[in-house]
């Protein structure tokens, strides 16, 4: 079977994350990388005998780029990801798509006018503990959703801001607490328990200086099926813990904490369910952000949806989490700003 050629664009913190995910997928190479800092670009090039460049555009001539990592800063995402499309490659960007979804938007009909193929990073949705809470979700093991909350209560360093201008910036960063960190908990949420239709939400900065974003948030919402749910977020809590993603309905309740699950119970009991509460502790392909964005952050997420993203492209399906899907928690995350910012309850 052919192989997927990849570039990558943006060799900074996630860039070899990607490199080194795409170096474990089965039919994908890692053929280019471009980053405008040109001693990252030739490192991460030197590592998987790929060709370096500080102009991306120049890496996108090339015929054997099927497809590109987008490894930028959030509020680029949608001008690069566009000359991507008009070239003609396939894009999977990092999340979240854009700091806006006008700017998602934009992205989407762009690769739709071009006809390739656009995917958002969101691992998390890969875990062997995500996929057994959707799978019990498909089967109505919870009976009527009640309750669906995600906690993100992380610590970041003044050092971490520093580390990049665009961080903690609104018009590159988009967000702090929710947009840039607790973004992939938000999406298992609306995962989880569908469409949201109205938060009530405030935000604070209370741990940091400097930043245009917020480093607290608290939101409540209401799902379409009636359900409530609580979001809170923050960079502020030293030493940071372990994000945890709670579904609970009328017939039982999953608890997922870095994609494990920690508690796993129904009204009516399975075979298989004493076998998962057995499973507890040992799946860490996700490793955790609690502390630090990369210190722990394992490749096997990364690596199972690139795997995904590329037997997509060879079997012409869609991606599990195509763009209008990386579309909905930014979608979210923006009412929740506007509700904090006008101290009213929002609807979507």
């Amino acid at each position: 079977m052919a192989k997927i050629g990849f570039g990558i664009i943006g060799c900074g913190n996630i860039g070899p994350v990607h490199a080194a995910a795409i170096s474990a997928v089965k039919n994908a190479k890692l053929v280019a990388v471009s980053d405008v800092v040109e001693k990252s670009a030739q490192s991460l090039a030197r590592q998987y005998g790929a060709t370096a460049y500080t102009d991306f555009r120049r890496m996108l001539e090339r015929k054997d780029v099927q497809a590109v990592s987008l490894c930028v800063p959030s509020g680029m995402r949608a001008e690069i990801g566009g000359v991507c499309a008009a070239y003609g490659k396939h894009i999977l960007s990092e999340k979240p798509l854009e700091v806006t979804t006008k700017r998602i938007d934009r992205l989407v009909c762009a690769a739709d006018k071009a006809g390739v193929m656009l995917g958002c990073v969101f691992q998390s949705r890969f875990a062997d503990g995500t996929k057994l809470i959707r799978k019990a979700l498909d089967a109505g093991r919870f009976g009527k959703l009640v309750l669906g909350d995600a906690y993100i209560k992380w610590y970041r360093s003044d050092a971490y801001y520093k580390s990049g201008a665009w961080r903690g910036t609104r018009r590159l960063d988009g967000g702090g607490a929710l947009m840039n960190q607790g973004i992939h908990q938000i999406d298992l949420l609306v995962y989880f328990m569908g469409k949201p239709v109205q938060v009530h939400a405030r935000t604070r900065l209370v741990g940091h200086k400097g930043l245009e974003v917020e480093d607290l948030a608290c939101a409540t919402i209401e799902f379409e099926n009636g359900a409530l749910g609580v979001i809170e977020g923050s960079t502020a809590c030293w030493p940071g813990h372990p994000a945890r993603v709670e579904v609970h309905g009328t017939d039982g309740g999953a608890v997922l904490e870095d994609g494990e699950i920690t508690f796993w119970q129904f009204m009516k009991e399975t075979k298989a369910d004493a076998k998962i509460r057995e499973g507890i502790g040992k799946d860490a392909a996700l490793g955790s952000g609690a502390a630090d964005p990369l210190s722990s952050l394992k490749t096997e997420g990364h690596r199972r949806q690139i795997q995904d993203f590329v037997d997509a492209l060879l079997k012409d399906r869609p991606p599990m989490v195509d763009g209008r899907e990386g579309r909905r928690a930014v979608e979210l995350i923006e009412a929740i700003y506007r509700s904090a910012s006008t101290g009213r309850s929002v609807r979507l």
